[in-house]
Order: C-alpha cells, then sequence, then structure tokens
C-alpha cells in the first residue's frame, strides 16, 4: 500500500507536487492551515485527509447521513488528524512529541470513536430525561479536554481560553454579580447538554462545517490543482497590471476573485500575496503599505459572493433562509469595500508616482483565451445558488465542472495523482474548521444552557440607555473583540448567539442585524492587535505588523462604516424597490469615492483639512440610502470640490501633480 500511494503522489519536490515539467509545481509558501508537522510527507496523514475529504465528497454527491452520523464522523477525523498536524509547541521535537501525538491521537479516535457510535442515541436524546451514565460523562470529560487542547495547537491559545471560560462560566454562575448570573449546573449536565443532543458540540455549527463549508474547501483545492489560481491570477495582471500602482491593483482583483471559492482571509494572503506584494515593492510601495494592500483585499473575500467566509454558511442556517438569499445581500456591501480599497490604492499610486508593470510583464489576451474555461467552475457555482440548489449540492456541481474543464488542456488535467493532492490537501484544509466549530457548540451550548444570551440583551440595554446608535456600538466594539484570535466564523457564531438577540430587541430586522455582526466579525482579521490577515501579509512583505495592520484598517474603513448604513437602510442589501436599491448603489458609489478622498487625503497634492471633512462628510451621506441625505451630500461635495477648484487643484488633469523626490517608477 505504502508503494503503492508512492508510485501515484510521487516524490514531493513542491508544494503542488506535480513535477518540475508542470507550472502547478511552482513553490507556494506553507500554509498555516496545514499543519506545523512534515504533514506532505507524513503517509499516515495523506491517508486519512483522503479519506476524510473522500467521505464527504461521497455523501455531497450520495445524499447526506443523518444528521448525528455525519457531524460525529466528522468531528472525529478533525480531532485525530488534527492531533496528528499540528505539534504541541513550535519548540517541539519531532521524535518524543510525535509518540506523544500518536496516543492523543488515539485517544481521540477512542472517545470521539464513541459517539459515532452512540449515533442513533445522541439523536434521539431528550436533555435531563433520557439517564446519563457514568461511562457517558467520563468519555465526555476526556473528549472535553481533548478538544480544547487540538484548539490550542491548530487555532491558538484565544480560542481554546474562550471555550474553557464558557465552561467554567457554566458551573461557577451563582457567585458572579448582575445580569451574569445563573443558578449553575454540575459538570454531568454540562457534559450531557454539550453531547448527548444536537444542540451542543453537535449542533449547527458543525452541522454547517460537515455538509456546506467542507464541500466547498475541496471545490477550491481542485480548482486550484487544476490551474484555476493561476487563470485568476493572470486576468487580474491584464486587467489592473498596465495601470499606475498595477501590482496593487491585481492583489485587489484577484483577492476578490480568490475570494469567491476559497472564503479564507489568510489563505487567500498566501494564495495571491506571495507574488503580488514582492510585486509592489519591486515598483515603490512600502512593505507596510504592500502588507496592508493585500491583507484588506484578502479580508474582503470573505464579503465576496459567492462563496464568501463559512460563517455566511452558519447565518443562512440560524435566520432559515435560502444562502442565495445571503450572498445577494452581500453584493453591494462587497463591491462598496473593493471600491474603496481600489480608491486609495489608485491615490497612493499617484502620490508617490508609480507606473503599472512592464508591457513585457503582462500576460497576452492570447494566454486569457486559452484559460478562460477555467472560470466555467465558477459560473456553475454562481448559476447553481441562484436556481436554487443547495449549497453543498452547488459545491458538488462545482467540483464535477472542474474536472470537465481540466481535460480540456493537457497541463491542467486532473490526473490520478492530482486527484489525490487535492483531496490530501482538503482534508488538511477542513481540520482547523471542524475544530473551530466544534468549541463553537461548546460556548452556544453553554449560551443556551444557562441563558446568558438573554441578560446580555438587558446589559445592553442598559448600558446604551436604549438609543440604538451607541447599542450597535457596543455591538461593533464586542464583536471585534470578540473575533480577535478567533476565526471569523468562531466570532459570528458568538455574537449571533449572545448580541444578535439585543439588536433585534431594538428593532431591526433579521438579515440586517445578523449581517451587521457578520461584518465585524470579518472585519476583525485586519483589527490589531491579533489581525491574523495582517500578520500573514506583514510576514510576506517583511514590514512592521502593528503597522501593517493600522495601514490595512484605514483601507478597509468602509468595512466599519457601511454596516452602520445598511442596518437603518436595507437597501443596501437589496431589500426594497429596485428604483430604492438601483439609486442606493449608484449613491454610495460616489459615496465612497468621497469619503476614501477625506480620509486618504489626496487629489492630485495633498489636500487641506477643510476639503478633507468635506468629503468625508459628503460621502458619509451619500453612503447612507435616501433622498434627503443624498441632496445634501452631494451639495456639500460640490462645495469641497469648488474649493479645491479655488486652489487649481481641480483644473489639472490626472497625474499632474506636484514635484515629488526621485523616483525611477514614477509616472511620467
Amino acid at each position: 500500500m505504502r508503494e503503492f500511494l508512492r508510485r501515484v503522489i510521487g516524490p514531493r519536490k513542491a508544494r503542488g507536487g506535480a513535477g518540475p515539467e508542470d507550472p502547478r509545481s511552482a513553490p507556494v509558501p506553507p500554509d498555516p492551515e496545514e499543519g506545523g508537522w512534515e504533514t506532505r510527507d507524513n503517509l499516515v496523514i495523506t491517508i486519512l485527509a483522503v479519506a476524510f475529504a473522500g467521505f464527504h465528497l461521497y455523501t455531497g454527491v450520495f445524499g447526506v447521513l443523518v444528521p448525528s452520523l455525519q457531524r460525529t464522523i466528522h468531528l472525529a477525523f478533525s480531532v485525530v488528524l488534527a492531533f496528528l498536524m499540528y505539534p504541541p509547541s513550535r519548540r517541539a521535537k519531532r521524535g518524543p512529541a510525535a509518540l506523544m501525538d500518536g496516543l492523543l491521537a488515539a485517544g481521540a479516535l477512542v472517545s470521539f470513536g464513541y459517539y459515532v457510535w452512540q449515533e442513533k442515541v445522541i439523536s434521539e436524546w431528550i436533555t435531563f430525561v433520557t439517564p446519563f451514565g457514568t461511562l457517558d460523562y467520563v468519555v465526555s470529560l476526556l473528549a472535553t479536554v481533548l478538544l480544547l487542547e487540538v484548539t490550542r495547537r491548530s487555532t491558538g491559545f484565544p480560542l481554546a481560553v474562550v471555550g474553557a471560560l464558557f465552561l467554567l462560566y457554566g458551573k461557577i454562575g451563582p457567585w458572579l454579580p448582575g445580569a451574569l448570573k445563573h443558578t449553575g449546573f454540575s459538570w454531568q449536565e454540562i457534559m450531557e447538554s454539550l453531547y448527548f443532543g444536537l444542540n451542543g458540540v453537535f449542533g449547527i455549527p458543525i452541522g454547517v462545517s460537515a455538509t456546506y463549508i467542507v464541500v466547498f474547501i475541496i471545490f477550491g483545492s481542485f480548482f486550484e490543482k487544476a490551474g484555476g489560481g493561476r487563470a485568476i491570477m493572470d486576468f487580474g495582471k491584464y486587467v489592473a497590471g498596465q495601470f499606475r500602482g498595477g501590482p496593487a491593483k491585481i492583489a485587489v482583483v484577484t483577492s476578490a476573485l480568490f475570494g469567491t471559492f476559497s472564503g479564507s482571509a489568510v489563505a487567500n494572503v498566501y494564495g495571491t500575496g506571495t507574488f503580488t506584494i514582492p510585486m509592489m515593492k519591486r515598483l515603490g510601495y512600502r512593505p507596510s503599505f504592500a502588507g496592508a494592500v493585500e491583507a484588506a483585499a484578502s479580508t474582503g473575500g470573505q464579503i465576496m459572493p459567492p462563496v464568501m467566509g463559512a460563517a455566511a454558511f452558519v447565518m443562512a442556517e440560524f435566520i432559515g433562509v435560502p444562502y442565495a438569499r445571503i450572498m445577494a445581500a452581500a453584493a453591494i456591501p462587497a463591491i462598496l469595500y473593493y471600491l474603496a480599497i481600489f480608491v486609495v490604492v489608485d491615490l497612493e499610486a499617484a502620490r508617490i508616482g508609480l507606473k503599472g508593470l512592464p508591457r513585457e510583464e503582462l500576460p497576452r489576451p492570447r494566454d486569457l483565451i486559452c484559460q478562460i474555461h477555467l472560470m466555467l467552475p465558477l459560473i456553475v457555482l454562481v448559476w447553481a445558488l441562484v436556481s436554487g440548489y443547495s449549497p453543498m449540492r452547488a459545491g458538488v456541481l462545482a467540483i464535477l465542472a472542474t474536472l470537465a474543464v481540466s481535460y480540456v488542456r493537457k497541463q491542467d488535467r486532473m490526473t490520478p495523482r492530482h486527484l489525490l493532492e487535492a483531496m490530501a490537501a482538503s482534508g488538511r484544509r477542513t481540520v482547523m474548521m471542524g475544530v473551530a466549530t466544534a468549541v463553537s457548540g461548546v460556548i452556544i451550548g453553554i449560551v443556551t444552557l444557562t441563558g446568558v444570551g438573554l441578560n446580555f440583551v438587558g446589559l445592553v440595554l442598559s448600558l446604551s440607555a436604549g438609543i440604538p446608535l451607541v447599542s450597535l456600538v457596543l455591538v461593533m466594539i464586542a464583536t471585534i473583540i470578540l473575533g480577535m484570535g478567533v476565526p471569523t466564523t468562531v466570532a459570528y457564531i458568538i455574537v449571533a448567539a449572545v448580541v444578535i438577540p439585543a439588536l433585534k430587541s431594538l428593532g431591526f430586522d433579521t438579515l440586517p442585524a445578523h449581517m451587521f455582526a457578520f461584518y465585524f466579525a470579518v472585519i476583525s482579521m485586519i483589527t490589531p492587535p491579533v489581525a491574523p490577515a495582517a500578520l500573514a501579509a506583514a510576514q510576506v512583505a517583511g514590514a512592521e505588523f502593528f503597522q501593517t495592520g493600522f495601514t490595512a484598517c484605514r483601507l478597509g474603513v468602509i468595512a466599519f462604516v457601511v454596516p452602520f448604513m445598511f442596518i437603518y437602510s436595507p437597501e443596501l442589501l437589496l431589500i426594497g424597490s429596485p428604483p430604492a436599491v438601483i439609486l442606493a448603489a449608484f449613491t454610495a458609489c460616489f459615496g465612497v469615492i468621497a469619503l476614501s478622498l477625506g480620509i486618504f487625503g489626496w487629489f492630485h497634492e495633498k489636500l487641506t483639512v477643510s476639503p478633507r471633512i468635506l468629503f468625508a462628510a459628503g460621502g458619509l451621506l451619500l453612503i447612507k440610502p435616501g433622498w434627503i441625505t443624498d441632496l445634501i451630500g452631494a451639495a456639500i461635495i460640490v462645495l469641497g470640490v469648488f474649493l479645491l477648484h479655488r486652489r487649481g487643484i481641480g483644473l489639472r488633469p490626472i497625474g499632474q501633480t506636484r514635484p515629488l523626490p526621485e523616483n525611477p517608477n514614477r509616472q511620467v
């Protein structure tokens, strides 16, 4: 068996492993989602990862199992693989630690395999009514300890600490003050509520991971292996590479396109930033700005339809609406987000006098035409989602389309070796999501058990004195703090369980309230002091982390503004009459441009305080739907343009700026 797999998979030259003659073998930096050991060469992990992805591909094609069985198998695979993939610490030595990892993986197989064996009992369990035996209790305690440890390894300390604190909260409730106080529960009651039934660890979050999310991870791996990533990069170069500041605009375009199927900010940074950040630095961008552009653009991929981030699938389940509705609601805010980044990138290029890529570095039109068939899977995915297919079935159709189009050209063909590599990569990339959603189930289970969500509603109302805007600011701060150091999906799930009831009690509609929490969970990826996307980009760029993170926040400032607009005026979420939606989208685009000018402070030359304030204020009013605010905002912007006209700035064509220091890449 070992020799057979070695013959099929072949020697690992570089990540991608398609051989030296294949463009898919180009070296790429390690993906942090794929573990700390040399997992690519570990035969046991490869076999388990292929089996993990194969199980989900089988259920995606032939139909999922009953929820209790589908979810327990998914979690058992995730935890066992995580112990084998992630070392106990960065300094751990392979030999002794590997033995301990094997023992822990065996313990995880026994404990979580117990729930697979008991899946029928779990599906019919009545909490605090069905007898909860000693063996059930001991296995649940062991599973909890193993789950927290594997969470620490795979996602870091923050999420593991949050999970442990929620568990402790369920126990010490009687001794807590004010709104946090509850009657308290024994460890037996806590374990029973978390593991037996479908409301805790095996609840909605891991249910989404075990069905929708994993299928899209498999699709992303297949799409990359078939050459789709290369096609997207070439398309971005062709569309934006020739303009001033070309590499930065390439980063914006390619990250938006990568986000359509990856849904992971950090994966986007490593997938596109390894190409775009060096190009930006070579043409004259500061390392911190280059990293910030990539971090902000990659973070936006989580709000970019059709796939978006994993949290969007959880949102559809929480609200009880088709995923296509979530996808449609996110369209206009996603466009506004990327428009703002694109404008700021252009202004920065004009400010320091950067030009685009040399013509010889741009792909030729015929090269794009030869790869255009690789875009068919994305078209199939969008069509399937819009046509009403479930996200899981849409993902399966996209996978089948990827396999079909890969045979158009010999160099993209998905051979058995490439199929195994894509399956193995999919299994590894699913592990972290399976573990994170399981811990999310712990948090939701404790919130449900203790009723802290209802208490939090009263706390928010009392702190805000019933003022909706103040409540929204408090929710924004809480969401960003919760999102620091935990995956976006987990941050959203926590907020949805604890905070959303407070927003609904203030009169906000369900979809806008959930989208509000979702957007701030996403933006936490570039918000210091943790900011995983900014950290990854800073590493690639060789830049200072905090400077990169704060610059990324400035680039993505529209993500801090738009949620406040659409929760009050949901036309930006396609809620309302078509004329109102069209007008809101049209004026919001102009508002984003004006707001970017005001925040960035450059238009042909550095702007003074007065025009910046006018542009920012007018832009905010234009972004908010409503003809009165639109008229006032337009008038304020016209006043700002008049001030620039008096200084002579508005009369000069774009590209003519004040003399700048010598720069060999300056636009002439």
